[in-house]
Formats: C-alpha cells, sequence, structure tokens
C-alpha cells in the first residue's frame, strides 16, 4: 500500500470518527459515554492495524547485477517468507518497520530494515566474503587484510569435482606456494604434497589435517568426500604453523564445512560417469625388433641348436635364446655383431602386453546433500558414492561411501552447539594397490610372451621360463589365483560449542574422535593343480615355506587390522577489545587476545596372522589350516597436550602485529620431558592507508599496498618409542626370548625444530575503468627456514652389538617464493573473466651432518641417494657415461682420454639425452670411473594457470594448465629393459664410424657401464612438463528452458590430463616410486601414470 493510500485512509476514518461522536451526542444523551468511546475504539484498532502492513516489492541481485534466483526472503522473527523468482523479484507483506532476512546458496546472508516500499538487495557472494577472513594459523578469524603471514585460501563449493571425489586432487594446482602432485594413478593412491621445504629426514612431508579446526589423523585426505567442502586454507610457515606447536612443521590443511542456509530447504543431487585411459607420454613400448640367434628362416634358436617352442602342457620353453648384447665380431670371441634388426615373424611372434593387460577404466560419483536453516538451527545431510576400477585386466574395483551429517543448534543468546559425524566405508579390491607388481611383470618380459595363453587343462603360466626374462611373472595367473579385499571404515565426529557473549568474550570448545580400522585379506588358492608352477617350483603368496620350493601350496589366507583411535580437545578463551566503540575512547585500537589449551591422544594397534596349507575343501577360513601363526601384535599410545597464547594489536585497518607462544609436552619426550616452546610472531603494514596516497590520488589505482613480515617456530616430535628402551619378544626353538632392536632408541632425542622467517606484499591495483583489465591482485612472500635436530639413524660402534643408533643427526636448510596473480580480465553486462596464476620455487639442502655422509639404497632398489652436508636433499649419486672427448678428471686435472687415443671414439648423437663418447671398435658407451652427483630431482619452480568464465550465470569455462619446470626423473624402467633387450630404443639405428645399425651393444653398455644395474646420468632425465591439467563447460539448462522446478540443472562435460608436454622418455612425468618421502623422490621404477579422462556430470538443485 502506498503511503499517500495510508494517510488518506487514516483521514477517512478520523472524520468518521468525529462524526460518530457528535451524532451520538446530540441524539442520545442518555448512552453511556464508556459505550460510545469503547465502539470508537474498536473502529480506531481496524484502522490501525490496517495502517501497520505494508507490501514490499524488490529484487535480489548479487555484485554483478545477475538476480539471485530462489534466494530466501523472510520477515525476520516469524515465519512468514518466500522465494524469489528466476529474476530475482519478489512481493511481500510484512509489519510496518520490520526487517527482512535474505540468504541464498553460496552467498553471504544479509538482514535488511524495510525503508519504503521498493527495495534492491545486493547479496555478497560467500567464495568473496570467506577468502577474506582466514582462521588457520591465526587463532581466531581475522581478516586477511590484517595477516603478516601467508595463508593460501581455496573455495571448493562451485568447482566442477574430480573424477575420484576427494579433496586431494581437487587441490592439484591450485595453492599458490605448495606442491601437490598426482604420483600414482592407480585408485585410491595418496597425493605427494610438499607445502613449504623438506624438514625431516626420517619421516615424510605430509602436513596436517583439519576438518573445521581439530585435527583428523587417522583418516587420509583422500578419504574425505569434496562434495561437502566449501572451502580450505592452507598454511605453510612456521609463523602460523607455530599455534599446532609439535606437529605443524610440515604446514596444514584445515577443510571447512558446508552447512545450512537460512530459507527453505534445498536439495541438490550430482552425478557424473568418467572414463579413463593410463596416460604414455614418452610413447613407451617394447622393441619390435630381436638380435637372437636365428636360422634362415628366421626362427629363434635355443642354445642347443633346436627351435624354441613353448611346451603346450607345462607353458614352458624348451630352452633359452641366444644373445649376446655386447657381441661385436672380432672381439672376445664374437662371430658376429649383434645388431637388433630382426622381425618377430617366424616360431616367435609379437604380442602388445600393454593392450594385453590393460584396459579403458571408468568412475562413477553420485553425491545428494539436503540442507536448510532456521531461526534456530540449520542443518546438512550428504550421502556420496564413488566407485572406479582398475586399468589392469581383473585387477579389481575401488569403492568409497560417506554419510555426513552436520546439525547447528542455537541453545541460547549467544550459545551454539554444533556436531558433524562423517562415516566413510571404502571397499578395496585391487589385488595390486600400486599397480607397480604388475608393471614390473611385464616390463620385464619380453614381448614374445603370450600372457593369455592357457595350458591344456585350461591354467596360466606363473613363469615362463628364464627366455622371457628373467624378472618376468603372469599377472593373469596372480589374479587367477589370489584375491584382496581391504574394507576400510573411518568415523570423524566432531563436537563444537561455541558462547559469545555481547562484548568482549568468547568460549569455544572443540571436541572430536577419529577412529579408522583396516581390516585386510589376502587369499591364495590351491596352485598345486596346475602344472607350470609345480614343475617350477613357482608359487605366489607371502609366508607359506612351500611358494619357492618344488613342493607345493595349497592355499594361503593372510589378514592384518590395523586401527587408530584419535581424539582432539581444544579448548580458547578469545577476547576482543575496540577502544572506540566498546569505552568511547577515540583511537581506532583493536586487540584480541587467545589463550588455548589443546590435548591429542592417538591409539594405535595392529594385529597380523596367517595360514597356510589348507584343507581339501572349499571354502575354507585361517582355523581350518593345518599352519596358522600371529606374526605381529603390535600398540603404540602417544599422548601430547600444549597450551598457547596469542595477543594481537590492530590500529585501524593500517597496521598490527601479533605474538605468541605455544608449550608443547608430549609422552614421547622421555629424559626431555620438559615443555617445548615455540614462539611466533608477525605483523603488517597497510601503506595504502597514509594521507600521502590520498593527496597524490594514489589510491584511484592502488588499491591494497600492504608489507608483511613473520617468524615462528614449529616442531616434529620423535616417535611414540624413539626415547624408550623397547624389546620384542621372539621364539628360540622351543622357548622364548627377548631381543633389542636393530636400531637403539636414544632417551636423548630433541624434538625436531624449524625457525622460518617470512616477508611478503599484498598489491591491489585498479587497472582500467573498461571491461578490460579492471583490477588485480598480487600477493608475494620471499620464505627461508632452518630445522635444527632431524632425527636419523647413524651407525653405532661394532663393539656395542647393535646396527645404529637413533640422533639428531641432521640440520636442513630450505628457501623459496611464493606467488599468486588474481586478475579480473573482463567484466561485461554477462560475461565475467577471471584469471589466477600459482607460483611456487623451493629448495631444500642438508646444511650438516652428524657423522660421515648417509648413503641409502631408494625404496624402489639398486638407486644410489647420499645424504651429504652442502647436496641438496634426495640427490642422486651414480655414474657419468661420457657426453665429450675431452671430459677432465677433476681429481687428477688431465683428460680421461688421453689425447693420443681420442680417434678410437667419437661422439654420437642419440634422442635420448643427446650426444654420447662410444668406442668405435666396442660400440659401447664409456663410464667414467668413480660416482658423482647427478642432480637434485626436485622442480625448480611450478606453477598453474587458471581461467574461469561465467555467462549469465548460466554457462561456466575452467581452463586450468599446470606447469612443473627442472624436475628430473630417474628412469629405472627404461634401464631395467635395457638389460633384457626389450626397450624400444633398441630399434633405433645409431651411427658409429660411419656405419648406422641399432647397436645392441651401445644400449646394453648404458645398463652395465660402469656397475651393472648402477645408477648413471643416461636414465637420469629432464621431467619437466606443462600439462592441460583442467577443462571443464557447464550449461544451466533450468536458466536456459526457465525450468521453474529446479534451482539448478546443470549439465557438466570435463577431461583431465588432456595434453602434456615433456622431454621426458616415460609414460607420466608427474610420478614418483615412492609418496611424500623426505628424501626418496624422483624415481619412476614401474611407477602407475596418470589416467587421461573424460567426464559427463549432472548438477540439479531444488
Amino acid at each position: 500500500m502506498f503511503v499517500s493510500d495510508v494517510i488518506l485512509l487514516l483521514n477517512l476514518n478520523f472524520k468518521h470518527f468525529i462524526f460518530c461522536k457528535n451524532k451520538f451526542k446530540i441524539k442520545h444523551q442518555n448512552m453511556s459515554k464508556k459505550f460510545l468511546v469503547s465502539v470508537c475504539a474498536f473502529l480506531m484498532t481496524i484502522m490501525v492495524g490496517y495502517s501497520q502492513t505494508v507490501t514490499v516489492t524488490g529484487k535480489v541481485i548479487d555484485e554483478k547485477n545477475a538476480p539471485v534466483a530462489g534466494a530466501s526472503v523472510v520477515e525476520k522473527s516469524t515465519k512468514k517468507g518466500q522465494s524469489v523468482g528466476a529474476d530475482g523479484s519478489f512481493t511481500i507483506s510484512v509489519k510496518k518497520g520490520a526487517t527482512l532476512v535474505v540468504s541464498a546458496l553460496g552467498y553471504e546472508g544479509t538482514e535488511v530494515p524495510v525503508v519504503g516500499s521498493t527495495l534492491t538487495i545486493v547479496l555478497t557472494s560467500e567464495v568473496k566474503a570467506l577468502a577474506d577472513v582466514v582462521v588457520t594459523g591465526v587463532g581466531a578469524a581475522t581478516s586477511k587484510k590484517k595477516l603478516g603471514v601467508a595463508v593460501e585460501s581455496v573455495n571448493l563449493s562451485n568447482q566442477v569435482k574430480v573424477s575420484t571425489g576427494d579433496v586431494g586432487q581437487q587441490l592439484v594446482g591450485q595453492v599458490a606456494g605448495a606442491q601437490i602432485q598426482s604420483t600414482n594413478g592407480n585408485p585410491g593412491r595418496p597425493l605427494q604434497i610438499l607445502l613449504r621445504g623438506i624438514n625431516t629426514v626420517q619421516g615424510g612431508t605430509s602436513p596436517m589435517i583439519l576438518i573445521d579446526g581439530i585435527e583428523a589423523r587417522a583418516t587420509s585426505l583422500n578419504s574425505i568426500d569434496v562434495n561437502i567442502i566449501d572451502r580450505v586454507e592452507v598454511v605453510q610457515g612456521a609463523a602460523a604453523a607455530s599455534l599446532y606447536g609439535a606437529q605443524g612443521a610440515n604446514g596444514v590443511i584445515q577443510l571447512f564445512t558446508k552447512k545450512g542456509k537460512q530459507g527453505k530447504m534445498n536439495v541438490e543431487f550430482s552425478t557424473s560417469t568418467t572414463t579413463n585411459s593410463l596416460l604414455n607420454i614418452g610413447g613407451l613400448e617394447k622393441a619390435h625388433y630381436h638380435a637372437f640367434v636365428t636360422d634362415a628362416s628366421n626362427n629363434v634358436l635355443t642354445g642347443s641348436g633346436a627351435i624354441m617352442a613353448l611346451d603346450p602342457k607345462t607353458l614352458v620353453f624348451n630352452g633359452n635364446v641366444q644373445y649376446n648384447s655386447l657381441g661385436v665380431a672380432g672381439l672376445a670371441g664374437a662371430t658376429y655383431t649383434s645388431i637388433q634388426n630382426k622381425p618377430y615373424d617366424a616360431n616367435l611372434k609379437y604380442y602388445d602386453h600393454y593392450k594385453q593387460l590393460l584396459g579403458e577404466g571408468y568412475a562413477h560419483n553420485a553425491s545428494l546433500t539436503i540442507s536448510g536453516a532456521g531461526p534456530k538451527t540449520d542443518y546438512l545431510f550428504s550421502a556420496s558414492t564413488n566407485m572406479q576400477n582398475s586399468n589392469f585386466i581383473n585387477n579389481g574395483d575401488f569403492q568409497r561411501s560417506n554419510l555426513t551429517s552436520k546439525v547447528g543448534f542455537e541453545l541460547a543468546k549467544g550459545l551454539k552447539f554444533t556436531t558433524t559425524s562423517q562415516l566413510v566405508y571404502t571397499k578395496n579390491t585391487l589385488n595390486d594397490q600400486t599397480g607397480r607388481s604388475i608393471f614390473f611383470a611385464l616390463n620385464n618380459a619380453r614381448p614374445f610372451v603370450d600372457f593369455s595363453q592357457k595350458d591344456l587343462d585350461g591354467n596360466y603360466a606363473t613363469y615362463f621360463g628364464d627366455a622371457a626374462g628373467v624378472n618376468h611373472s603372469n599377472p593373469f595367473y596372480t589374479n587367477y589365483y589370489s584375491r584382496t579385499l581391504i574394507e576400510k571404515i573411518d568415523v570423524i565426529q566432531n563436537f563444537n560449542l561455541n558462547y559469545r557473549l555481547p562484548k568482549f568474550l568468547e568460549l569455544d570448545a572443540k571436541y572430536a574422535i577419529n577412529y579408522s580400522n583396516t581390516n585386510t585379506n589376502y587369499y591364495y588358492d590351491d596352485q598345486s593343480g596346475n602344472a607350470n608352477a609345480t614343475l617350477q617350483g613357482r608359487f605366489i603368496s607371502n609366508y607359506n615355506p612351500n611358494s619357492s620350493s618344488n613342493g607345493s601350496t595349497t592355499g594361503e589366507i593372510d589378514n592384518y587390522v590395523n586401527r587408530t583411535v584419535f581424539q582432539n580437545f581444544i579448548g580458547t578463551a578469545t577476547f576482543r577489545t575496540d577502544f572506540k566503540n566498546d569505552f568511547n575512547i577515540n583511537i581506532p585500537l583493536r586487540t584480541s587476545t587467545t589463550a588455548a589449551f589443546d590435548y591429542r591422544n592417538s591409539f594405535y594397534k595392529s594385529y597380523g596372522s596367517y595360514a597356510y596349507d589348507a584343507p581339501g575343501y572349499a571354502p575354507w577360513n585361517s582355523t581350518q589350516a593345518a599352519n596358522f601363526k600371529v606374526f605381529t601384535d603390535y600398540v603404540e599410545p602417544f599422548v601430547t597436550y600444549g597450551v598457547l597464547a596469542n595477543q594481537r594489536f590492530d590500529w585501524s585497518d593500517f597496521a598490527g602485529f601479533s605474538v605468541g607462544v605455544r608449550s608443547d609436552y608430549s609422552s614421547a619426550f622421555g629424559a626431555g620431558a620438559t615443555a617445548q616452546t615455540f614462539p611466533r610472531g608477525d605483523a603488517f603494514l597497510a601503506l595504502h592507508k597514509l594521507k600521502p596516497f590520498e593527496k597524490l590520488k594514489l589510491d584511484r589505482f592502488i588499491s591494497e599496498f600492504k608489507l608483511r613480515a613473520g617468524y615462528g617456530e614449529a616442531g616434529i616430535q620423535p616417535g611414540a618409542f624413539q626415547r624408550f628402551p623397547v624389546l620384542s619378544a621372539v621364539n628360540l626353538g622351543s622357548n622364548s626370548d627377548f631381543v633389542s632392536p636393530i636400531t637403539t632408541p636414544n632417551k636423548n632425542l630433541s624434538v625436531e625444530l624449524s625457525k622460518e622467517t617470512e616477508y611478503g606484499t599484498d598489491l591491489g591495483f585498479n587497472l582500467f575503468n573498461g571491461r578490460w583489465f579492471k583490477s588485480a591482485n598480487v600477493s608475494a612472500t620471499l620464505w627461508n627456514r632452518e630445522t635444527v635436530n632431524a632425527i636419523y639413524s647413524v651407525d653405532a660402534a661394532p663393539s656395542t652389538g647393535v646396527g645404529g643408533t637413533l640422533d639428531n643427526a641432521f640440520g636442513l636448510g630450505s628457501h623459496g617464493v611464493q606467488a599468486s596473480l588474481n586478475l579480473n580480465v573482463f567484466t561485461g553486462k554477462d560475461l565475467i573473466w577471471d584469471f589466477i596464476t600459482n607460483y611456487s620455487q623451493q629448495t631444500s639442502e642438508i646444511t650438516y651432518v652428524k657423522g660421515p655422509p648417509v648413503v641409502i639404497t631408494s625404496g624402489a632398489g639398486s638407486v644410489g641417494i647420499t645424504l651429504k652436508q652442502g647436496y641438496k636433499i634426495g640427490q642422486f649419486f651414480g655414474y657419468r657415461m661420457m657426453k665429450s672427448l675431452d671430459e677432465i678428471n677433476p681429481q687428477t686435472g688431465t683428460a680421461f682420454i688421453p689425447a693420443d687415443q681420442r680417434s678410437l671414439y667419437e661422439v654420437v648423437h642419440t634422442n635420448v639425452g643427446g650426444d654420447w663418447v662410444v668406442n668405435k671398435a666396442t660400440k659401447q658407451a664409456v663410464a667414467l670411473p668413480g660416482q658423482y652427483s647427478l642432480g637434485d630431482p626436485n622442480p625448480k619452480f611450478n606453477m598453474s594457470f587458471i581461467n574461469n568464465l561465467n555467462y549469465k550465470n548460466t554457462v561456466t569455462f575452467n581452463l586450468q594448465w599446470d606447469w612443473v619446470s627442472g624436475a628430473h626423473l630417474y628412469n629405472q624402467t627404461k634401464q631395467w629393459m635395457y638389460r633384457d633387450g626389450i626397450h624400444h630404443d633398441y630399434d633405433n639405428p645409431i651411427t658409429i664410424d660411419g656405419q648406422t645399425f641399432a647397436y645392441t651393444a651401445f644400449y646394453r653398455s648404458m645398463y652395465a657401464g660402469g656397475a651393472a644395474n648402477g645408477t648413471k646420468n643416461y636414465f637420469y632425465e629432464d621431467a619437466s612438463f606443462v600439462r592441460l591439467r583442467n577443462v571443464s563447460i557447464g550449461v544451466d539448462l533450468a536458466k536456459i528452458a526457465k525450468m521453474k522446478a529446479f534451482s539448478r540443472f546443470q549439465l557438466v562435460l570435463s577431461g583431465r590430463n588432456l595434453v602434456t608436454f615433456t622431454p621426458y622418455s616415460g609414460m607420466d612425468p608427474e610420478v614418483n616410486y615412492s609418496t611424500n618421502s623426505a628424501f626418496d623422490r624422483g624415481l619412476d621404477h614401474n611407477t602407475i601414470p596418470n589416467t587421461k579422462q573424460y567426464t559427463i556430470g549432472l548438477n540439479v538443485g531444488f
């Protein structure tokens, strides 16, 4: 109702009141005055009530003037409300002076007083609002503009989700300063995460994971459903990680779960299907030719001269091939020069093992989320499932199901209770968890083997004889006679009680229990009826003593149970003051004082048993086997608690600083049971707030110019029993006895301590007034870290009778740069284009070693790694194959090849590594004596380039490129294939001494030079790459077709890892044999590549 109408109605009713009063007075003198007043008061009540109700029309839009369809508009303190239309418009009748509560999914809610009859309500994107506030590493919610340290934020709520459905894969390339890599493409494999430098030798680089402010230690990052995560904050530096004390040196990743929004109940359903195939960027394949001794018809001959053939009964070849890979006519008695130029076109045929054993993979995802909120409650319920199969035929599947509930209650004014429950069930039937055993089996088999062939009884062969390659085996046999079942249950239960007084004080208590139980079963069937296995005494099992003899195995069952119960309680009190608003003191000073108590209790238990020699019937279990044994039953309790205090002062938005300290106690501190203390501090100065900026009108172009700095210390604790004497019980004959471990604990171990200083700047620019390049934000941080007391085992004196003693043996140093650029490329009426670049450069080296350098072998075997002062962590050492005729011996200063002998050698060019020195007579490459540093495998820097386009909130487009520069991989896959002459490089001719042939001696010498299977620079390759990580397009059909029943009906098409540019000759330059190791990095030893993925998805909202 318009104001003029209200005034007119008031006027008419007033006149009517006077008229009634006079009339009754003249004609009814004796009528009670009380009755007159009552009647007229009744009329007045109707009039006033009518005049207090107003009709408001309006529109709800976002910052880009786009309508916010489906937004909720509710009159405060009532249930009267509605959802706005597709154009954002609404009409509602409310009391005069009412307040409207407006909310929408993905936006910050707001309260708008009713002033007038027409309103335009602008909602701020929740993404932007949350991006300006961080919690992790600062103690209490703090504006990013007031931080003295770098904390990165990533919003996940509106991103197209990865096919694996987990948080870790979603973060690849999206965190400035971090190296987050997918190093193994098999389903369920963890990510390799390095946030800021390598800070330990004995431990890994995995960061601490928090969910809504509390640690989830027992559950891995790739078990968390990405659909329930709203945003992620990443703390990399010790200045912020100090708040987490003796756990935070590797950095912190905190996940914030979604919550229900005000308004009507919101229902979201999403589903997607993905097809994928393993990458093979380097075109790895087996040689199509061979150099075996043959007859005139090109039949391959055995050592006895017989034509090689496979026995159909046993599937074993009747002899070995005749092959002299280093043979050159006239040298060492060789009668011919070994040249790889004979096709498999006679008795032996060529089989493409990659086609035989690899197939297309799939992934299916589905998620349902129901959420909403009332005046005093909010709720969210979610269920999701992810199913993936292996790219290896018959290798099994990987399935994960997640259930989540999050409910919040306002118990009293200012008192909020929230409970969050997550249940994760994972079923894993992958027979080969990493896929490496299968790759090892096929990459060590000569290509004339037909893995799919069966004997006359219909059985697969496990081993075709030495002729097929001494390290080969048949994956079909393994998958036929064995099965795997791994069932994992994770429970994450969080409780949060928060009490915020009207002024000054906020009290917060968080408690979480994180339970994880993994039950692993390996089943090996009766193989005694397999002629091939019985003939050669090769049976698959883990513990059966008959598996490697000429006996037989009739079956085995292995069972492992690993259980972790982790509890975390954090009680926090925060006292805030604002001198201007709280005390009427005209100074813009704000303070925040935080005190907290942090208690963590971890209980780990592992159990393992095996049973073999099954009964003569099936099915059977361990209790029915002839032999049963428990081989491990281990318990590890671990308790820590700490107290912390942090004080913050802010002078308006111009400057601020904070100081804090944390002290930790631990059940692992042993003789050092006194507290370990970690101080911190940070400060910022916003130069753009200075008056000269305003006078010079620089604020027109520079929206932000902030300098910041921080210092902090964080630690990594010794293991639970690394300070205490530990004995193990063993059976010696019929008696039990106790033995000491090979590595002796050390009661004087100190906490591994990292000290870090960082300096940074945040810049904001207003570039142009038009639609192009309106604004840009740049953030850059320079950091330097020193780690002391890194724990590792050092050799003990022989007289002690032990192999080594744990000691604080290493010092480590790291430094680097992290930066990000956020650029608004284009802002038009309908189209918005944003561009993000993230940059990371970091390096770590060993600053001191207590004792001599430590020489270790990679977990993959045979690759040498040396931990030596002044060298990078994980630096490879090995033999160098000569690349120049005039190379100088650094020890003697003389040439390795004397000038008068250089005519016997020449430099040849190859497609692998460029130029190499070759002996003209032997056709072999030349290895230098001794071993040398080959280099640092870690990348020099990595960058990501992310484009986000939005057209009318209807069509979205995302494009992400990742660039990793200076990384190296030791290609041990190729090295082992060189040994047997089966790598496709052997097919490539080389010109030596004017003659061009595929000399096997050249390639074999790269394997055998210096030392057979020794580490060599030839296989140490540049693994830099540029990769199209993700491309996606989404179309909201609900907006196009005006489907009023849906708030969203979005069709999404996406691709992942579609294009890669790299000089690396292996299948994938991003792989690594181990995951999150401090030093065992940069190794490709039959590691499974990532997958190329194509996904179609549908997101529906009601």
